[in-house]
């Protein structure tokens, strides 16, 4: 029986980590939210995103370190905690990573669709971008049953020439404001970096749109049976993403919002725009560059989906030799990849998809809003799990005020979980919390019911 191949180093761990995040999306289209509760001071919200951040991804070294395994937080909470909380863990952190590739489905259907508008087919229907988000999704199912060796490679190119690409229009960007100003008399404004005036209410919930922004940074934690030194390697990889992903969210909206400009009217704009680094590179470099900035965000949501359903199969396919789901998930083709469960992963993200646009009547905005509000909520739910374990190991071995900073961290999730849900919405936005909690809480009872299954496995 073929097994997993050890072909995966700290550079592919951190190309899967950020393929799952996909920073490169993230940045030209989540800072419009976080603009519509704090105006001009975004890149402020996610400097102190770094405090939470850095909490959580505190808690999955801490475990990590401990163990590599192919389930991600089945195995990594399985171990500490036990087998009925490691499959509740193992199954949220799925359904995340199906959400996040429904998303990224949706995002590349949006980005793909404003440059066909602008090259070849002005008149493309609003629902075009929710067509090819379910054209797209079987091609990336395909692709992510393909060998980590060759995966990491493209799943790198794709992601890291996209990100290069927006830190230089954002250098030169930059550039043109220190040395002159922007066209309609923008220059750096450091109140951006200030959070004064501002109530504790409207910043929290930008704050959760900040942390959420570096949802899947623990993509790699999923491939520890594909790592030569798993205990190592993949640690490494969870702290470098982190740093990097900072870094680049910080950078990219400081200059963005000096770039669009911090009264009223230039807030307004920033908050409307389809893609911030775009229509930065389109007013301060050219409207080509414009243009290859959104090919560059379709091609980060395609790695995305490719990363997200990468690690969703991993862990259905450790659940499926230890027979907590059908064990023909568990099978592995001759290459050493789990391709049944990677298929599996492919079309829940593709029914999620269909439901997503049928739910918001074909409407590609209100699709995305929907998926993220969903992910959002599950992400939030599987980290405390991951957080609720480091504590246990933290406190088991003497520990005890190290333990002290994953337990700020199941606190900090309980509050971005809790300003998801409240106020609660209406219409069709209703949906994604009533979606979100009842994959939960099912999931959370199929964990409980099955939960002996996964005993021996993880005992060993």
């Amino acid at each position: 029986m073929p097994n997993f191949k050890k072909n995966l180093g700290l550079l592919g761990l951190v190309a899967i980590s950020f393929a799952v995040m996909g920073p490169s999306m993230a940045v030209s289209l989540n800072p419009q939210a976080i603009a519509g509760q704090v105006g001009a001071s975004v890149p402020a919200t996610f400097m102190l995103a770094v405090i939470p951040l850095s909490i959580i991804t505190y808690s999955f070294v801490v475990l990590t370190k401990r163990r590599g395994s192919a389930g991600s937080l089945y195995g990594l909470v399985g171990a500490e905690i036990g087998p009925r909380t490691g499959i509740v863990a193992g199954l949220w952190l799925v359904l995340a990573y199906l959400t996040g590739a429904s998303l990224t489905a949706v995002s590349f259907g949006i980005f793909a669709t404003t440059l066909v508008k602008a090259t070849l087919w002005s008149a493309a229907p609003p629902w075009f971008p929710l067509l090819l988000a379910l054209l797209i999704l079987p091609i990336t199912s395909y692709l992510s049953t393909r060998t980590m060796s060759t995966l990491g490679r493209l799943l790198l190119l794709l992601e890291g020439l996209t990100m290069v690409a927006i830190l230089v229009v954002s250098g030169l960007t930059l550039n043109k404001l220190l040395n002159g100003g922007g066209p309609d008399g923008q220059t750096v404004d450091w109140s951006v970096l200030q959070l004064e005036g501002l109530s504790v209410g409207p910043i929290a919930l930008a704050l959760t749109f900040a942390l959420l922004s570096s949802a899947g940074f623990e993509g790699a934690a999923a491939a520890g049976e594909e790592t030569g030194n798993p205990r190592q390697s993949i640690p490494r990889a969870l702290i470098l993403t982190t740093a990097i992903s900072c870094g680049f969210f910080i950078f990219v909206t400081l200059v963005a919002a000096w770039a669009f400009g911090t009264s009223k009217s230039e807030i307004s704009t920033f908050t409307k725009s389809g893609s911030i680094t775009a229509d930065m590179a389109n007013m301060y470099v050219s409207s080509g560059v414009g243009d290859l900035i959104t090919l560059g965000g379709a091609a980060s949501s395609f790695a995305c989906m490719i990363g997200a359903q990468i690690a969703a199969g991993r862990i259905l396919s450790k659940f499926g030799r230890d027979r907590v789901v059908s064990s023909r998930l568990g099978l592995l083709s001759r290459e050493g990849t789990p391709v049944r469960a990677s298929y599996t992963a492919g079309i829940s993200a593709l029914i999620l998809t269909a439901f997503a646009a049928l739910a918001t009547n074909f409407n590609p905005s209100s699709a995305f809003d929907m998926v993220s509000d969903m992910a959002g909520l599950i992400f939030s739910a599987a980290y405390a799990t991951a957080s609720a374990a480091a504590v246990l190991v933290l406190w088991r071995d003497g520990k005890k005020a190290l333990a002290a900073i994953p337990l700020w961290g199941i606190a900090i999730l309980a509050a971005v979980f809790v300003l998801q849900v409240f106020p609660l919405p209406s219409g069709w936005e209703l949906i994604a919390p009533i979606f979100a909690i009842s994959a939960l809480i099912i999931a959370a009872v199929f964990g409980r019911l099955v939960g002996n299954r996964a005993k021996e496995s993880l005992a060993s």
